[in-house]
């Protein structure tokens, strides 16, 4: 059965990696030595050299456990695995939502933050080509590039280029430029074609963010495949705006524009800090939402305990009030044999005694089956109800 992964503490995973040969810890886990491995690589937690374990049992001396790696801008600060950990670890509990963030890498203060990873960044310039481009580019240029071949010497096309103009080249160089820096801060981006429209984002640690590059202010537009689309004849000098949208919902959003001879092109140093910061910040508030989230979560929980008890309990007193109406109609029965007994005995009637005998056991059998405690239905309510 498919379960989600757990976070662990960076230090408590190295602490296992290091407790024992790989293959040893990978039985515990129903896993291959070299899964485990490859686990805690992309965790960024090395294993033992290899020797380590001979060094061990012969009492050389071993390099000592690697220290957990410092938590990064967005990151979680916890390292995410298969759920057959929760067998050998314990499950760490979210950073809490007031703090402290800081770490090696993370001052407390955003604007410290911001002023570190500007000066980390320095100078960064746009590269006038596409040659060698970011990775999160490659896909889609790739099928721009096969659109291209597909449709060349073709007078008319329905799946042609979509980014075969000034304009839409420039947005592409400046998408570019950011991912190229933010990769130089251990960070990524992607992008990806959709309906003629780039749709972008950054990976700050293990936070998201949207990214943005429209035409800012009034322009020409064209209807292409029942879109309304920026006519591509636009020059590449048309203003463009980028914009970090953090919840990929326009809201809470920083934005940067052409502004006369300072182009965006010249930004990309602030636009790259900026888009740091907003990841770290995200992730911080994404703490006090999922805190709000589990504590909402845990009222419902609440709620629907109570009324399922409430529903429980009315089970209950229903149960005990047959009870108590099945125990008169048993103990009407018995009084009833006892009286019909007595008659009988008084010379009150005359009846053939292995017919009243007869009658007797059938109509004791009719109260003990009646009866709540003998029957067993006195347990209905017996004990009280158990949560689900």
């Amino acid at each position: 059965m498919w379960q989600k992964d757990i976070l662990v503490l960076p230090e408590d995973l190295i602490a296992f990696a290091w407790s024992a040969p790989m293959r040893d810890l990978a039985a515990k886990l129903e896993l291959s030595d070299v899964g485990l491995k490859k686990l805690l690589t992309r965790c960024g937690i090395a294993s033992p050299p290899q020797g380590y374990w001979n060094k061990i049992r012969a009492g050389k001396k071993v390099p000592a456990l690697p220290k957990a790696p410092p938590r990064r801008p967005g990151e979680l600060g916890r390292a995410s695995v298969d759920a057959r950990f929760k067998k050998v670890l314990t499950i760490a509990a979210p950073l809490p939502s007031n703090g402290p963030f800081a770490s090696a890498l993370v001052p407390e203060d955003l604007d410290e933050l911001h002023t570190q990873e500007l000066k980390a960044i320095g100078k960064v310039s746009v590269p006038q080509t596409l040659d060698r481009p970011h990775k999160g580019l490659v896909q889609m240029l790739k099928q721009e590039q096969r659109r291209r071949d597909k449709n060349a010497g073709r007078e008319w096309t329905f799946d042609e280029p979509k980014f075969d103009n000034p304009l839409g080249e420039r947005r592409l160089k400046i998408f570019n430029a950011l991912f190229l820096a933010l990769s130089k801060r251990g960070h990524d981006g992607d992008a990806y074609e959709r309906d003629g429209e780039i749709h972008a984002r950054a990976a700050i640690g293990d936070t998201y963010l949207g990214l943005e590059i429209g035409i800012f202010g009034s322009h020409r537009t064209v209807r292409q495949q029942g879109y309304l689309r920026p006519a591509p004849d636009l020059p590449a000098t048309t203003p463009l705006a980028l914009r970090i949208d953090p919840g990929f919902d326009r809201k809470n959003t920083v934005s940067w524009q052409d502004d006369g001879d300072t182009k965006l092109e010249s930004k990309i140093a602030e636009i790259t800090a900026a888009i740091i910061v907003a990841g770290e910040k995200k992730f911080r508030l994404s703490l006090r939402d999922a805190e709000e989230r589990a504590e909402r979560e845990r009222i419902e929980k609440e709620k629907q305990r109570q009324e399922w008890q409430v529903q429980l309990n009315q089970k209950r007193l229903q149960n005990l009030r047959t009870s108590g109406e099945l125990l008169r109609q048993a103990e009407d029965i018995r009084a009833l044999v006892e009286r019909v007994r007595r008659a009988i005995d008084g010379g009150l009637t005359d009846i053939d005694a292995s017919a009243l005998d007869a009658w007797q056991s059938w109509a004791l059998a009719e109260a003990d089956r009646l009866d709540p405690v003998r029957s067993g239905q006195i347990m209905t309510h017996l004990h009280a109800p158990r949560n689900r």
